[in-house]
């Protein structure tokens, strides 16, 4: 069950199985409950903070005694009543609302979306960043890492390799560093395409220290008006 909810939420169903999901959601307690589940499961553990309190939770649900039981299921219940409502709405990934931003939970849909595996476009280091994507895409972020700072070491202008060293960092959350590399990538000039800023400005709003989100709507104010790669999703994410 877990491997079909997990399809469904990286839109890996085809329509067919994206149709039945929805149906089986709406008259399926048992499916409802895991929905529910995955969904407050997934949204802890945006952040380290996030995944201890997980943590802490499973080992507090296993010691509960049938009251407290009652009051957790009950808890999902209202969860899963609202992805039953959100989903018929076609909102997808956004109906888990506990406290986030609506921002964060944007830039979280966005890293799925777009930086689950990467592809590389060919030029003189080619070989050095596809074994680094390679990496990347095999899920083994510390190698990635390894591969990149190599490439960096030799060419600290590489565009390419500055931009998938901010894509590592967002994914090691490292996003100190996440967001050193894609300011460098932002501050070069004549790049056919540059995402620096944008990029930057996600890796701000996941980082949420008190002084980011001035940050992020400064970067995204600066994709927008300089008409800058990334400028679409900034009109939506600018309050």
């Amino acid at each position: 069950m877990e491997e079909r909810i997990d399809d469904y939420f990286k839109k890996q169903l085809g329509e067919p199985e994206k149709r039945q999901f929805e149906e089986d959601l709406k008259s399926n307690p048992e499916l409802a409950e895991s929905v529910a589940f995955y969904l407050v499961t997934h949204n802890l553990a945006k952040e380290d903070l996030r995944e201890k309190e997980l943590n802490e939770r499973h080992l507090e649900w296993q010691e509960l005694g049938s009251g407290k039981t009652k009051t957790i299921t009950r808890q999902l219940v209202y969860y899963a009543s609202a992805a039953v409502i959100l989903i018929a709405l076609g909102l997808g990934w956004y109906f888990l609302r506990s406290g986030t931003d609506d921002r964060e939970l944007l830039a979280g849909t966005y890293v799925e979306n777009n930086f689950s595996t990467l592809s590389v476009q060919m030029d003189g280091n080619a070989d050095s960043l596809q074994r680094a994507i390679n990496a990347y895409n095999n899920g083994d972020y510390t190698g990635a890492e390894k591969q990149i700072n190599t490439i960096l070491t030799k060419d600290a202008q590489n565009a390419e390799a500055q931009k998938l060293a901010g894509i590592v960092s967002l994914k090691l959350k490292k996003y100190d560093e996440a967001i050193t590399y894609f300011h460098q990538l932002g501050e070069q000039k004549n790049l056919f395409s540059n995402p620096g800023k944008f990029y930057e400005a996600i890796a701000h709003i996941q980082r949420g220290l008190p002084l980011d989100k001035k940050a992020a709507d400064s970067l995204l104010r600066e994709v927008i008006d300089g008409n800058l790669d990334g400028k679409e999703e900034a009109e939506k994410w600018v309050k």
